[in-house]
């Protein structure tokens, strides 16, 4: 093999030209010989290289100084972040030799093919035979200029998890040699797992199983880092549904003990009330991760060692949705929506200062709304992203590329630290809507055929895909519900006995909510960014509004519509007079629900907390109702009827949150009520949640 001048050690860049190896944006001068050494073992890995060739081939017989060779293994160890005592690069055969244990990336030269072929031409032949070629390649090259870019193709799909469980969280080890993922025990519970990708054997990693989540390694591969979520008041958790959390932690694995046996997380960032996503270590046993400030999602650094948290950044008039960070290159990538709704991406540097800013071009991408999910690939040159079950490549200027695949349920993605290959979470969620009355179980003939789903409670309008948010018609027996089974999120009417398609929207949105008008005439939902108005016969006309709306929440007789924005940040919550057709911002965000009574507004954000704030009084404050939960309400006849999560019944509460009585037990995966009209409740049940690893080779 011909050496090459450059190639990856893991995340370490080794450059043979210049004589050092980068990481972490700082490079550090290594002398010619100790490189040449670490090239050998790079060329012969993962074989072992015996002391009397690396000296026969390095040193070529020269006079050397005693110990020299363990003197460079020594230096090669401390510049690549390597242990002698627990190596996990360069390994030790006493009497023999050393042996390079992770996979090598060899970058291809950067001297043009035309050059090196004029060097070896003599001038006769290069004026006979290398010039016409030159022009050859120089035409080739001009034409390119007109030609598309190469395809980004996905060739074949591997299956790597099997199991009845569902996988998620799904990350490369930094060498590529494992992968390790939450494996689900409960609808919100998992375990850390590990899996060998050569031997194919599987490790529990964690002791007891929680509400874990941005599960992935440390960039030394040494540790695995994520977040928890838990009560602070609660140690264990055993319960079927996910707890309003209020409190929120990170924990660390240290990955080469957990393959032994299954360990109990160390916690370098306490619990606490902030809401934390995405944290990544940095150097000096620092870590950065999202939290909520605020009204705004900010980018946040804490030094474990000095216990101190502050602001990384934070975009004025932005809503910070996402971030990766790039170890290689210590920056980070900031993705956020501008007053415009514009997706706009944010280069940082190692200490929060904006490198360069650039919008995201989605105009054929057709992602105007949605979010992307991020991770740094092509050794953090580019993104690899994911929005709406799609995969695409993101350059760090703003470029978005789809890559050409059949996949519309890749969840997450990340890629391979060395290949071409990618490992992603793929699947689907199949949720169906079920109609019981408050006392009493339905007496229902159940038909057994061939590959059933167990149904929690009889479903009307089953399918394999996802329904959700069903709704009673006012001063009507029609049902209302969102359904995927079309091929994307449309409004579907139930009357009893057939479904029927309402909406035929064209591009695809996704729909999580939408209101019936008082008279049961009118459905109001938003598609787009924009808040249509559809009629029984499916005829719709669209309201414009001043900002880019989400989701519509409430739609009452007095007050008109609630929908919510992403202006001025995220989930800002507005009111529409529909006889003024005058849009009024309220000073509250984070809005999932609404719901009005005579005297009061109350509203749930997306923790599932519930608030109250009076309509005649002067204060705009918003009081916090404990006993309600958020994910599962509704206001009915000036009573609030929810899901206790303690006790696992459908409960009844007055206006003030107050408890009046219990109404009936709810099964586990089906707990979540979206309406209820006389003596029935609608609710939401899981049917199946199928996800699985699988790896994609481009």
């Amino acid at each position: 093999m011909s050496p090459t001048q450059r190639f990856y050690i893991q995340e370490h860049l080794i450059d043979l030209s210049r004589s050092e190896i980068s990481y972490a944006e700082q490079s550090t001068k290594v002398e010619p010989k100790i490189l040449q050494v670490l090239l050998l073992l790079a060329q012969n890995a993962p074989e072992v290289v015996s002391h009397q060739q690396i000296m026969d081939e390095v040193w070529k017989g020269s006079e050397v100084v005693p110990n020299a060779l363990q003197r460079c293994i020594a230096r090669l160890r401390k510049v690549l972040g390597d242990d002698a005592r627990s190596p996990h690069i360069i390994a030790t055969h006493p009497k023999i030799g050393y042996r390079l244990m992770v996979d090598v990336q060899w970058l291809p030269e950067n001297k043009p093919k035309f050059a090196a072929m004029q060097s070896s031409l003599s001038l006769k032949q290069a004026l006979y035979f290398g010039l016409p070629c030159v022009l050859i390649i120089m035409l080739g090259l001009l034409t390119g200029w007109h030609t598309q870019p190469e395809p980004l193709k996905v060739n074949s799909l591997k299956q790597l998890t099997y199991t009845d469980a569902f996988e998620s969280e799904v990350t490369y080890s930094p060498n590529g040699q494992y992968i390790v993922f939450n494996r689900h025990t409960h609808s919100c519970q998992s375990h850390i797992w590990a899996k060998n990708l050569q031997t194919g054997i599987e490790k529990q990693l964690s002791v007891e199983p929680g509400f874990y989540r941005d599960t992935r390694f440390t960039p030394d591969g040494r540790n695995i880092l994520y977040t928890k979520q838990r009560h602070c008041d609660q140690s264990k958790t055993t319960q079927h549904e996910p707890l309003q959390a209020n409190c929120w932690q990170i924990n660390m694995l240290n990955f080469a003990t957990a393959l032994n046996t299954p360990q109990v997380a160390t916690v370098p960032y306490q619990c606490q009330a902030n809401s934390i996503t995405r944290p990544v270590a940095l150097p000096n046993h620092q870590y950065a991760f999202l939290s909520r400030q605020g009204n705004t999602q900010t980018l946040i650094k804490f030094n474990a060692l000095a216990q101190h948290t502050g602001t990384l950044f934070n975009l004025v008039g932005h809503s910070v949705y996402t971030y990766d960070y790039d170890p290689i290159h210590a920056q980070y990538a900031v993705l956020s929506f501008n007053q415009e709704n514009q997706h706009i991406l944010s280069i940082l540097n190692k200490r929060g200062e904006l490198l360069q800013q650039s919008e995201i071009d989605t105009s054929n991408q057709q992602l105007q709304v949605s979010q992307f999910s991020i991770r740094f690939s092509d050794h953090g040159n580019a993104l690899l992203a994911v929005s709406h079950g799609k995969l695409y490549h993101l350059t760090l200027d703003g470029k978005v590329t789809a890559y050409q695949t059949a996949l519309n349920d890749i969840v997450s993605a990340q890629s391979h630290p060395l290949t071409s290959k990618i490992i992603a979470i793929k699947g689907n969620k199949d949720t169906d809507i079920a109609l019981i009355p408050f006392s009493g179980d339905l007496d229902v003939k159940t038909e057994r055929v061939m590959n059933q789903s167990v149904q929690p409670y009889p479903s009307f309008a089953r399918s394999k895909s996802r329904e959700k948010y069903a709704r009673f018609q006012p001063n009507g027996e029609l049902i209302a519900f969102i359904s995927a089974r079309s091929g994307q999120d449309q409004i579907w009417l139930w009357d009893g006995v057939q479904e029927k398609q309402l909406t035929h929207f064209s591009q695809h949105s996704k729909i999580e909510q939408f209101s019936w008008s008082p008279d049961g005439q009118n459905l109001a939902v938003i598609h787009q960014t924009q808040l249509n108005m559809v009629n029984l016969n499916g005829e719709t006309h669209i309201i414009e509004a001043p900002a880019p709306l989400v989701e519509v929440l409430n739609w009452h007789p007095q007050s008109g519509v609630f929908v919510t924005a992403s202006h001025p940040s995220a989930h800002t919550l507005w009111q529409l007079d529909l006889d003024k057709q005058i849009f009024t911002a309220h000073s509250v965000d984070d809005v999932q629900s609404v719901w009005l009574s005579d005297h009061a507004l109350y509203i749930s954000d997306f923790d599932g907390q519930v608030f109250k704030r009076m309509l005649n009084s002067e204060s705009t404050e918003y009081q916090r109702m404990p006993t309600l939960n958020g994910h599962s309400l509704v206001l009915y006849k000036q009573h609030f009827y929810s899901y206790d999560i303690k006790s696992g019944y459908l409960t009844q509460y007055d206006l003030n949150g107050e408890f009046i009585k219990k109404l009936k037990p709810l099964k586990p995966f089906a707990w979540k009520i979206s309406d209820i009209k006389g003596n029935y409740v609608l609710l939401d049940q899981l049917i199946e949640l199928n996800q699985d690893v699988v790896e994609l080779s481009l």
